[in-house]
């Protein structure tokens, strides 16, 4: 059985960006489509892991101890409340982080239909960086959207359910 890791990016006393138009917080958010991923990959068969954050500096860590097999990080962008877009981010250095982010990628624009910002490789000084260099197993930063552009963020509230399939099956085909 394969272990997949589900991270919610941000914590309780640190929820991350904010939409004010609607009054959501990015981790509540996170935490949403990290319980929604958690409930279809059980039922597909895989054993899901939730992860909550410590400390961004622990948070490697406190991953590796499950020995997954993949892992998402979970969080959606912010700029000024006008940009929109879905981006995945990867440590540039793993293939199969570009694998695993390409694929899921792929599948998440074509739900979604947002603007299409790519997979990045990112280095350890980037923004995520540091967590997807020193995890242990392939490693992605999921980025549907900008929840700063409330016109976005409604829309990817409609299409949240879809997201969620097209994530698990993303999973199922980086495990072919």
């Amino acid at each position: 059985m394969k272990k997949v890791i589900l991270v919610a990016g941000h914590k309780r006393s640190s929820k991350g960006a904010y939409n004010k138009e609607m009054d959501i917080w990015e981790y509540d958010l996170n935490i949403k489509e990290v319980m929604m991923t958690y409930e279809l990959l059980e039922l597909r068969g895989f054993e899901p892991i939730i992860i909550y954050r410590d400390t961004y500096a622990k948070l490697p860590k406190d991953i590796n101890v499950h020995y997954g097999d993949i892992i998402l990080l979970f969080h959606h962008n912010s700029y000024n409340t006008k940009v929109g877009g879905t981006e995945t981010l990867y440590y540039h250095k793993s293939e199969k982080g570009k694998k695993l982010a390409s694929i899921l990628h792929k599948k998440i624009v074509k739900k979604l239909n947002f603007e299409d910002r790519g997979i990045k490789g990112k280095g350890v000084e980037d923004r995520g960086g540091y967590a997807l260099k020193y995890t242990n197993a392939p490693c992605v930063l999921l980025e549907p959207c900008f929840m700063d552009n409330t016109l976005e963020l409604g829309l990817f509230l409609e299409r949240q359910n879809g997201y969620v399939n097209c994530i698990v099956d993303g999973i199922e085909e980086y495990f072919k």
